[in-house]
């Protein structure tokens, strides 16, 4: 399974997040072995965590990443 989100530098981060929807921006995250948490800097969003131990910053809340997974179901990408 992948998670498709846009990626965007923590220091370009904005309440305003239709800015970051872009071509170039688009990512595919493996889901396999990365683990998805509660953000410890803000409240109202969730951190993807990869095997790796590299951590993104998402838009959505913990619960609305695991939403979307779940509404995934059998398909291969769940979009952020």
């Amino acid at each position: 399974m992948f998670l498709e989100v846009y990626a965007v530098p923590l220091n370009d981060y904005s309440k305003e997040t239709d800015d970051a929807v872009r071509p170039e921006n688009k990512r595919l995250i493996e889901m396999t072995g990365a683990r998805i948490r509660h953000s410890s800097t803000f409240e109202d969003r969730a951190e993807i965590v990869l095997p790796s131990k590299v951590t993104f910053l998402a838009v959505g809340s913990y619960e609305e990443l695991v939403q979307r997974l779940i509404n995934a179901g059998s398909s291969q990408i769940a979009r952020m």
